[in-house]
């Protein structure tokens, strides 16, 4: 399985849930735990991460897998193919569940593809979604629903996603209440769409 996810999206939220639902531990391996500069070294690392699920019968997750399972086309050293053939041959022999999480499809190595059984795109909410997690996570801090208007405007904030929502709490909870308002919080959410906007190059809607 595959997750392909925009960031803030809830990649890592929807890995514990399967382990949760599973009733099975989660072991989370980045880059910075498997690559090795040293000759072999990344390979065993690799080996060692599917043994140690095996053995606690854990769900492996692997995150920034673009950058783990890179394509071998574009391979500027010999030790980023062994890298790959590596991750291939084991994860395919692994018996249960794997996760790989990417915000860079494009990127992963096309003999990846065949081995993800599932394929899950996490992408930015629509209206509706981000009108529920306002609702959800910055209402209370105001302890009052939103105006129609406001909701309507807040509908038309493209790009956002749950992370997003939890930002914004995080930069607002600890605020006295007279430098509290939804007119505030949709301010600093919008800040965070226009920056995304600037990110990926695309013209954000709605304001």
């Amino acid at each position: 399985m595959t997750a392909i996810c925009v960031s803030g999206s809830g990649k890592s939220f929807l890995a514990r849930y399967i382990a949760h639902r599973l009733d099975r531990e989660i072991i989370v391996k980045r880059g910075s735990d498997l690559l090795s500069p040293w000759v072999d070294e990344t390979e065993h690392n690799i080996r060692e991460s599917f043994e140690e699920a095996e053995a606690k019968e854990a769900v492996p997750v692997f995150d920034e897998a673009d950058f783990l399972l890179g394509s071998r086309e574009r391979a500027v050293h010999s030790w980023e193919i062994s890298q790959v053939n590596e991750f291939l041959t084991v994860m395919e022999n692994f018996r249960g569940i794997q996760i790989y999480i990417t915000n860079l499809l494009t990127h992963l190595d096309p003999a990846t593809l065949r081995r993800f059984t599932h394929k899950v795109q996490f992408g930015h909410l629509e209206p509706d979604g981000v009108v529920i997690f306002y609702k959800k996570i910055l209402s209370p801090l105001i302890g009052s629903d939103l105006e129609k208007g406001l909701e309507d405007e807040l509908k038309g904030v493209f790009g956002l996603t749950p992370g997003d929502f939890k930002v914004v709490k995080s930069k607002f909870q600890f605020k006295p209440a007279n430098q509290l308002s939804h007119h505030a919080l949709m301010e600093a959410l919008k800040e965070d769409a226009r920056i995304k906007e600037v990110l990926v190059g695309r013209k954000a809607i709605g304001f």
